[in-house]
């Protein structure tokens, strides 16, 4: 008898949370993981978790024949090739769809990135801040706007965010979005956006996969408002 599959996950981590959707989305049964980060010692530190991913991080996916995936992006690509029902990608009799969606879902990395800088008030708060974080945080406050124009724009000419089909490419995004909105951050100007992440957010798949703990409201500290407060004049940084 095969081993149960298995996701290993940090509750609330972006990466960890696209995978949980594409599985739920592609009905593969699994065992839920989930791996306590937030004090030591780290459990993605432990030589077992690091037997399976010596980077020590997740999401990491154990198949029952042994097969060992890491990194999220690369997780998304392996499921839909070996578990191609339901699909998650347009056929490749529409190029032009399946383009969209993968590159889509790079992309959405690339949005995540952006954001990062905003995590260091999360701790820190702005009086502690650098001069050099001070402008990292100002700088991904702007960029992140622009990053919303952009997929407010295609959010506008789709259903889902790359075709009128859920694809990989909502698998890796919402999560991004979903996060950023825990952090305070407001669709208000993006209506295109605030419609989406409620068509996503009613899907099995993603409800199942909504971190623990976690309301749809925007928690505290709310990093936008911090963020926007630190641009404002007056406030200088340490």
């Amino acid at each position: 008898m095969s081993a149960a599959r298995a996701v290993y996950f940090v509750n609330g981590s972006i990466s960890s949370w696209r995978v949980l959707i594409a599985a739920r989305e592609k009905g593969l049964a699994f065992e839920p993981r989930r791996l306590r980060v937030m004090r030591e010692p780290r459990e993605t530190r432990t030589p077992e978790f690091l037997a399976l991913n010596p980077r020590g991080q997740a999401p990491v996916l154990v198949e029952p024949d042994g097969t060992v995936m890491n990194e999220s992006l690369a997780i998304l690509t392996y499921l839909e090739m070996r578990y191609p029902e339901p699909p998650l990608l347009p056929p490749l009799a529409e190029p032009g769809a399946l383009a969209r969606a993968l590159a889509f879902a790079q992309e959405a990395e690339a949005t995540a990135c952006v954001y990062d800088p905003l995590e260091s008030l999360f701790e820190a708060g702005t009086e502690a801040l650098s001069p050099d974080r001070r402008a990292a945080v100002l700088g991904a406050l702007s960029g992140v706007e622009r990053e919303l124009a952009l997929w407010e724009a295609r959010a506008q000419k789709t259903r889902f965010i790359a075709s009128d089909a859920f694809t990989l490419a909502d698998c890796a995004f919402y999560p991004v979005l979903a996060y950023m909105q825990r952090r305070g951050l407001s669709l208000a100007g993006h209506p295109a956006l605030d419609a989406y992440e409620r068509r996503v957010r009613g899907r099995p798949s993603a409800s199942a996969s909504y971190p623990e703990g976690w309301s749809h409201d925007r928690a505290r500290p709310d990093l936008f408002a911090a963020a926007r407060a630190l641009a404002a004049p007056g406030i200088s940084g340490s």
